[in-house]
């Protein structure tokens, strides 16, 4: 295995357990409008960091019956780092050309 792929699934089995955690934490039915913790935040930062698309997509379509507003934040995060990843990627083109 790459470490592209290795990394891939870590951040996939580590969304997906966050994701369900969270969702264990509200009674069947009900919705919870609490914001996201610190430390949740943060965690989410690192998981979106290394792969937004996933990180974001599975923790706003997972939570957004049950948790809106973290499922709100989440997206808002993964949209974040998606932007701050795509400036640094570009800003590295131009710095460091691709060989041909």
């Amino acid at each position: 295995m790459t470490p592209q792929q290795i990394i891939f699934l870590i951040v996939l089995a580590t969304t997906i357990y966050i994701m369900i955690k969270e969702k264990k934490s509200v009674s069947s039915g009900q919705t919870s409008q609490e914001p996201l913790t610190k430390n949740l935040k943060i965690i989410i930062w690192v998981l979106c960091i290394l792969n937004p698309l996933i990180a974001g997509t599975i923790l706003y379509y997972g939570w957004k019956k049950k948790l809106p507003i973290k499922a709100h934040k989440a997206n808002q995060i993964s949209l974040w780092a998606f932007f701050i990843l795509l400036v640094i990627g570009i800003g590295l083109f131009f710095v460091l050309p691709p060989s041909l």
